[in-house]
């Protein structure tokens, strides 16, 4: 598509850019780059740390023995 689209050009230094642009090396640095900025992000949002983590499995196991609440009596009719 390059080759086609400058066959007419004179200007080598113009169409070699261009292939340099779509080549392999530089597809593979931008992957590169983005695979590096998506691993900062999750890096980012990662849990506090160990205690942390700790601390919300207990609250969460702890819900689950809280009190119901007093014994209520019913009117039988």
């Amino acid at each position: 598509m390059i080759m086609e689209a400058t066959e007419n050009d004179d200007r080598d230094a113009q169409r070699d850019a261009m292939i340099k642009a779509v080549s392999l090396p530089s597809r593979a640095n931008t992957m590169k780059i983005l695979a590096l900025a998506l691993k900062t992000l999750n890096e980012a949002s990662a849990p506090q740390g160990k205690k942390a983590a700790k601390q919300k499995k207990a609250e969460q196991v702890a819900s689950r023995f809280c009190p119901i609440g007093p014994p209520t009596l019913k009117s039988v009719e």
